[in-house]
Parts: structure tokens; C-alpha cells; sequence
């Protein structure tokens, strides 16, 4: 893992393949343009695999999924203002967030690199309250503002590069043993062996670089989530959300939710959202800063932001 992560540092700084968070943390990046087509291919193949909700809904239940839907447009429609209002840099990537609601039957969220936002149907069920639901949306604006899908795209792309070119080396290797002096015969049976193992090298580029890319990716995945969160907390604090009111919400839904992946990262945000509301004051006055009117641009280094947003009335936040 060292030895990879050491080549995709060399890979990085040869081709200038690297990047930094709004947090600082170094990144590998591609043009937006191949990132905007890997992340979308990505979100519809996940969506794709994703079970369809298959029933036909009663009045009652059409009524709370339209007014499920209703909540989403409301509440995006404000954190696509604060969002491009906090970082004004955004708007040189993307033009506007887009939230869609697909008819999936668990529950779900995912996103792309140009700013669509898909929520499965089945969130519905888990009844979120409006700071968390709020929470769930932001989170995938944090991963956008974080360049998260450009770094996976970037991190699959190279390791395929490093694998398509690496792993073929052996058979270069074996090609300078066919040197002056070597009998015709070893010539040939070493040109056979070379010749019927292409395929196989090939094969084991492939299933290398998508292994590869898959542990480098989960292995940085939990800094993309903790990222997200506190993006998505410095957002909703600047819509009037006390973090440790968001908290409270997070941890009302945990006994909802089941043991599968999306769950999971729900939960493990729900406890990284509790950890910032309880955190030392300085942090508490450092994320009242980030709810202030200033905007922050994208290489900002937000840190571990905690709880200190002034609570807003119900009408303050309409606004």
C-alpha cells in the first residue's frame, strides 16, 4: 500500500495531478471535464444496481411522498444559496446544484462531480426531521465542494496507468534474457511463453488497478466523510443550524437505521457531528466565524469547526 501510495505521489507530481481540499489535505485531480463523465458514470451505475421501490403507494402514502419531495426542493433551494454564498469559488466549477429524487426502495443518497444530488425514495421512511434531512443534503454538497468524486476518478485513472504500465515490466524483463548467446531454441520457447502470457498480463493490469483503486479509495474515504460533515455543518450553520441541534436530530434517526453501507455512514457522520457539538470553545467560536456573512474561498482550511452558530427563529431561517 506505501509502495502505491508512493507512486501516485511521483505520478502526481510528474504529470501536476495534485490538488488540496478546503481542508488542506493534499489530492489527486483530472480535468473536470473526465471527472464530470466518471462521477456521472459512476452515480448510474450505482443506481442501476440500486433496487427499484416496487409498490403501488396508497393516498395517504402519495400524499407524504409528495410532501417528502417538497421538503427536498425547499430545503436545497436554500443550501445551493448559502452554499455558492459561502464559497464563491464554486460557481467556476459548477452552475447551480441540482436535487433529484430517485424510486429506489432503501434508503440513500448519492451525487456527481457537476452537481446533481440524488436521493432515494426510500429515505422517506427513516422520517427525518428538517435539520437532519438538511444535514443528508448538504452532506453530498460537501462532498461536490470538496472535489471528493474528482479525487476518486483521479485515483481509478492512475492506478490504472500505473497498473497498465508496471505489471507489463515482467515481460520486458524476461525479454532481455533473449540476448547474443542464447540457443534458438530458448529464444523461441521464451518468445512463445512472452507471446501467450500478454493476455494473462493484461487481465492482471485490469483486476489490479480496479483492487488497487478500491483500497485506495475506502482508505481515504473516512477523511471525505469528515470533510463533508463539517462542510455541510459550516453550510447549515449559516441557514441558522445549531450544530448541536443538528446533532440531536442525527441521533434521533440512528435507531432507524439499518446495518447496510449508507446507514452506516449516516451513523458514523451522526457521531462526528455529536464530537464537533461538544467541542472546546475555541472551535465553538470558530464555526460562529464561518456562520458570519464572509465568504470563505475553496482552499480555505477549515479545521474541525465546533458548535457556536446563534439559533435563528423559525422565521430567520425562511429567509
Amino acid at each position: 500500500m506505501r509502495v502505491l501510495i508512493g507512486l501516485l505521489i511521483v505520478v502526481c507530481s510528474v504529470l501536476g495531478a495534485c490538488s488540496t481540499s478546503p481542508f488542506g489535505r493534499p489530492q489527486l485531480v483530472v480535468p473536470r471535464a473526465l471527472s464530470a463523465v466518471y462521477s456521472e458514470v459512476n452515480m448510474r451505475l450505482q443506481l442501476v444496481t440500486t433496487a427499484d421501490a416496487r409498490y403501488e403507494c396508497a393516498q395517504s402514502e402519495c400524499d407524504a411522498s409528495k410532501e417528502f419531495e417538497l421538503r427536498i426542493a425547499r430545503l436545497g433551494e436554500r443550501l445551493t444559496d448559502k452554499a455558492f454564498e459561502i464559497y464563491p469559488d464554486l460557481r467556476e466549477r459548477i452552475g447551480r446544484f441540482e436535487f433529484v429524487i430517485a424510486d429506489k426502495a432503501e434508503s440513500g443518497t448519492t451525487s456527481n462531480a457537476s452537481g446533481t444530488v440524488v436521493i432515494f425514495s426510500g429515505t422517506r421512511v427513516l422520517e427525518l426531521s428538517d435539520p437532519a434531512l438538511a444535514f443528508v443534503l448538504a452532506r453530498e454538497i460537501g462532498h461536490v465542494i470538496g472535489q471528493h468524486h474528482n479525487e476518486n476518478a483521479a485515483t481509478k485513472i492512475i492506478t490504472s496507468v500505473l497498473a497498465q504500465v508496471l505489471l507489463p515490466l515482467s515481460g520486458i524483463m524476461r525479454s532481455l534474457s533473449l540476448l547474443p548467446g542464447v540457443s534458438s531454441a530458448a529464444t523461441a520457447s521464451a518468445t512463445t511463453a512472452t507471446a501467450s502470457s500478454g493476455a494473462a498480463t493484461m487481465a492482471t493490469a485490469t483486476a489490479a488497478s480496479f483492487l488497487g483503486s478500491k483500497v485506495l479509495i475506502a482508505s481515504y474515504w473516512p477523511k471525505q466523510l469528515s470533510e463533508a460533515d463539517t462542510i455541510a455543518l459550516t453550510i447549515l450553520a449559516r441557514m441558522g443550524y445549531d450544530p448541536q441541534e443538528t446533532a440531536d436530530a442525527l441521533a434521533a434517526t440512528e435507531q432507524r437505521l439499518d446495518d447496510s453501507s449508507w446507514p452506516q455512514d449516516l451513523r458514523a457522520s451522526s457521531a462526528h457531528v455529536a464530537q464537533i457539538a461538544q467541542g472546546p470553545r475555541p472551535d465553538k467560536e470558530r464555526l460562529a466565524q464561518l456562520a458570519g456573512s464572509a465568504p470563505l474561498k475553496l482552499t480555505y482550511v477549515i479545521g474541525d469547526p465546533s458548535a457556536g452558530a446563534t439559533e435563528l427563529s423559525p422565521q430567520a431561517r425562511a429567509q
